[in-house]
């Protein structure tokens, strides 16, 4: 069985594609392996790296990896054994990282004041017309018969004048890199799009069916209605919802995507199962690994951001520098290993200045940022 789920975890690194099988008993092993998966999931950054960069072949990460373990005479190793091993084969193929050599100035180093919040937010009408959305000004945008959109200062509203709904035609809101932008939808439903994300949407919905595309990040206050379920399609993840609220985060180039449950009840189908979550519950989809999970957790953590701060528990440096770095375009990149594994806990104001964000975090803790542009790179002091 131990060989069975090495071969396994080698076509995870190789970037090859499990069968049902593989899938199932990569599950089973996580199941009684919790602490061990965990390390295994440090691994998925690195490995996408050099993927980009050239890629892995199983059979050489393989032989590098048996190898190494032949030089110590071992059969039978622990799991933490074989994931430095594996780590070392990263490493042993050749591929640089060249991140580490990237020029940044001296130690401490913050560049000109970065507030987000503002970025030209943007929306595509049926015939490919891109309209500018103005903040904090009123507009009408659209004005017919059958319809009425008007831009209430940071916030679409789409409205259905009279007459039947024949065909879907979609219209598609850009919030870029720093922004955000509400959209009320013609049933009611609210949308509150994140920094760097795109929402696809019916200007209005037919009979039977309420459905919507996620790229990014959102947050949805969905309005009741028996008949027509409301869907929302993020990547890999469908949710299937009657009247919540709620929170999905599908980032295209994040390795993974998660929808956490505030109120009501929600139905999702990923990688071909379904899952009934309440209240309380996050979801997760690991696109690397192919594994789903559902447990507990402070909604508070993963819905924050939409009431003007991030709320922050026993994190690691790394997991708030992915939050961040979604919010004020940031390349993040670590000097040490170590830096990585900082715990904070506290809340930060969404629209702080970057630049007095990182010297708070310099302040409490025995670390260092050097920014560049929009690259920062963290080392421990």
């Amino acid at each position: 069985m131990e060989d069975e789920i090495y071969g396994t975890i080698a076509k995870v690194v190789a970037g090859e594609t499990l069968s049902d099988e593989e899938r199932q008993d990569l599950k089973v092993w996580r199941e009684e392996h919790e602490r061990e998966y965990q390390l295994l999931v440090r691994l998925e950054e690195p490995v996408r790296f050099i993927r980009e960069r050239g890629g892995i072949v199983r059979e050489v990460a393989y032989k590098r990896v048996a190898r190494r373990l032949e030089r110590g005479k071992q059969r039978k190793i622990r799991w933490y054994t074989y994931i430095s091993a594996v780590a070392g084969v990263l490493l042993v193929i050749g591929i640089a990282l060249t991140w580490w050599g990237l020029p940044f100035g001296e130690k401490g180093t913050m560049e000109q004041p970065f507030r987000p919040g503002n970025g030209q937010v943007m929306l595509t009408l049926k015939h490919g017309e891109v309209v500018p959305l103005k903040r904090d000004v009123k507009e009408v945008i659209v004005a017919d018969t059958t319809l009425r959109v008007t831009n209430e200062g940071n916030t679409l509203v789409y409205s259905v004048m009279q007459g039947e709904v024949r065909e879907d035609i979609y219209n598609v809101l850009t919030v870029p890199v720093g922004g955000e932008f509400r959209v009320i939808l013609s049933d009611g439903t609210m949308v509150f799009l994140n920094s760097g994300s795109e929402l696809r949407y019916p200007e209005a919905f037919r009979d039977g069916q309420r459905e919507v595309f996620l790229k990014g990040e959102a947050w949805f206050e969905v309005a009741k209605d028996s008949v027509r379920p409301f869907r929302v399609h993020a990547g890999e993840m469908d949710v299937r919802v009657l009247g919540t609220s709620f929170n999905v985060k599908a980032y295209e180039r994040m390795e993974s995507i998660a929808m956490t449950l505030v109120t009501g009840s929600v139905e999702i189908t990923c990688n071909d199962e379904s899952f009934r979550i309440v209240p309380g519950e996050q979801f997760e989809y690991r696109k690397g690994l192919k594994l789903t999970s559902v447990r507990e957790v402070d909604t508070e953590l993963y819905t924050s951001w939409k009431d003007g701060y991030y709320k922050f528990r026993q994190a690691s440096l790394e997991e708030i520098m992915t939050t961040l770095s979604v919010w004020y375009g940031l390349e993040v990149f670590y000097q040490n290993e170590e830096a990585k594994r900082l715990e904070f806990t506290g809340k930060v104001k969404r629209y702080e200045d970057v630049g007095n964000l990182l010297r708070k975090f310099e302040q409490t803790e025995n670390v260092v940022f050097n920014r560049k542009g929009n690259n920062v790179i963290i080392q421990l002091k």
